[in-house]
């Protein structure tokens, strides 16, 4: 479905999604807390999530609008409603609407790739190759984007093979933090909940400089933190998760 219908791809496909892991789950004899939806050790997860993935955007934001303002340009935050896949912006409505559309999205994706692809791929692979393989799956899965932008005519090829590798880099390494976070803690709400965040800021949270918002990953500064710091959240999801005695994620029985 069209990304600018309301109704399009945010909600009906992505609701479509989630209805179609339900029904895999349950046509497998399970249930969808046996994938990470329930609420065993909830709050330590919501809390490992939370704090780290937040403190890695306030340090992200800070240093990047600090940077601007000592290289001599006038910088701040803007909040605005912007969907950064079609450019569609609105006012209070149109947040509610991206946060809710978020949500139903977070929800799909989480069980897919890591709910239900996690504890499958730990049958024949180790714990290093399920987790790489999801967020290989993951980042793959994100290639719709600019290959539609390439097809409606909105991007050059070199503009869309950019955009392609931008997404391919941040989607994977995003997959492989979510996944490890899931496979810590066997339960599903932390990486849910990480990634609702990280869709929620680029949804409503910008840089203003010039006269012009624009994304936190405009900027190189901020790119840079964003991806190595979200590869150094591995070792404190790893202490975080051993110092509050989390379980990790089984494998399914084949």
């Amino acid at each position: 479905l069209r990304l600018e219908a309301l109704l399009g791809e945010a909600i009906l496909t992505t609701s479509l999604g989630f209805i179609l892991v339900a029904a895999y789950v349950w046509a497998c004899g399970r249930k969808l807390s046996d994938i990470g939806f329930h609420t065993r050790f909830l709050g330590k997860t919501l809390l490992i999530a939370g704090v780290s993935v937040m403190s890695l955007y306030l340090i992200a934001y800070t240093a990047q609008v600090l940077q601007l303002r000592v290289s001599g340009e006038e910088a701040g935050f803007a909040l605005s409603a912007i969907d950064p896949r079609t450019g569609l912006s609105g006012g209070l409505g149109f947040a509610i609407w991206l946060l809710s559309a978020n949500l139903v999205n977070s929800a799909m994706e989480e069980g897919l790739f890591r709910g239900t692809m996690v504890r499958h791929f730990l049958i024949p692979f180790s714990a290093r190759g399920a987790l790489l393989l999801q967020a290989s799956l993951f980042a793959l899965w994100h290639l719709n984007w600019p290959i539609r932008q390439l097809l409606d005519g909105k991007a050059t090829i070199g503009e869309a093979a950019f955009q392609a590798f931008s997404l391919l880099l941040g989607t994977f390494i995003g997959g492989l933090v979510y996944g490890y976070l899931y496979f810590k803690t066997d339960n599903l709400w932390g990486a849910f909940l990480a990634h609702t965040i990280n869709n929620g800021i680029f949804n409503v949270l910008f840089i203003r400089t010039g006269g012009v918002i624009k994304s936190g990953l405009d900027f190189g500064l901020f790119l840079a933190i964003f991806l190595i710091g979200h590869l150094l959240l591995l070792p404190v999801i790893y202490l975080a998760a051993k110092r509050l005695g989390m379980p990790e994620v089984k494998p399914w029985g084949i």
